[in-house]
């Protein structure tokens, strides 16, 4: 799974589920705290899917367009191409986006295993948050303001919610929430800094071409994730939830350089 001008998914380990039930749980959970992401191979089916994200999960999310498992089928299902919202549900290009943006509280892991690959495309693209919000912090200091604000953005439908772009929490920690269609506006100033937000996000994007019994685990507050447009009949398993605490994940991830805040980090810019 080859990947272009981002460091996101560095360790080249790919782990298994029966790596997973003994003392591969621990690496996992270091590498999500980390990076954001893990790999994992060789997986079965459906029933594998559902005990990875029992191992790493301690509850699953029931999606809109779950299973009664708790499992998405995500699939071209012929329906829902070119419909606001549904846009992995067909076969064209799926913006880079964090799951469920318009939820208060987003389930924090995703596990993305292919049972089927793509005919042609269908390249799953992955973005780390922490990389976005360092170039900016560097660059744009004024766009790492604007993104943090309260109402930087409003997320969904009637019953969305406005929230910031990048959160800035407790401990000097972020958290990334975004989507990239109609079901989110962003404020005045906001406007200002989204083509320098979304070079960012194209610096550091990768690109992972997933064979069938590969899958990804990514830290959804975090890792921006979507797809390129294919053919063919590609066919992936989602589940999504909130990770055990013997993870150790604790809320957002790190700031990428020493200051605290949007003002801080902008001071600290300026000092580099």
């Amino acid at each position: 799974m080859p990947s272009s001008r981002t460091t996101l998914p560095a360790a080249d380990e790919e782990f298994t589920l029966d790596a997973l039930r003994g003392d591969g749980l621990e690496r996992v959970a270091a590498a999500l705290r980390e990076h954001g992401l893990v790999r994992l191979r060789c997986l079965g089916g459906r029933s594998e899917v559902l005990d990875i994200a029992a191992l790493l999960m301690s509850e699953l999310w029931q999606h809109r367009d779950a299973d009664p498992d708790g499992l998405t089928v995500i699939r071209d299902t012929g329906r829902h191409d070119g419909r606001v919202g549904f846009g992995g549900l067909g076969r064209g290009d799926l913006a880079l986006h964090t799951e469920c943006a318009q939820l208060p509280r987003p389930p924090r892991l995703m596990v993305l295993a292919c049972a089927r690959a793509a005919e042609d495309g269908g390249e799953s693209l992955v973005v780390d948050g922490k990389a976005v919000l360092a170039e900016l912090a560097a660059s744009h200091p004024a766009a790492m303001e604007a993104l943090s604000a309260p109402r930087a953005a409003y997320f969904g439908g009637s019953d969305g919610h406005f929230a910031p772009v990048l959160e800035h929490l407790c401990g000097g920690q972020w958290r990334l929430r975004l989507r990239q269609d109609e079901l989110a506006r962003f404020s005045a100033e906001v406007q200002a800094h989204l083509p320098a937000l979304r070079r960012a996000v194209e610096h550091h994007t990768s690109r992972m071409r997933l064979a069938c019994g590969q899958a990804l685990v990514l830290d959804n507050h975090r890792v921006l994730h979507g797809r390129t447009r294919f053919t063919g009949e590609r066919l992936l398993l989602r589940a999504l939830g909130w990770p055990r605490p013997v993870l150790g994940m604790e809320a957002g991830f790190p700031s990428p350089c020493a200051a605290a805040g949007p003002a801080a980090t902008a001071g600290a810019a300026g000092r580099g």
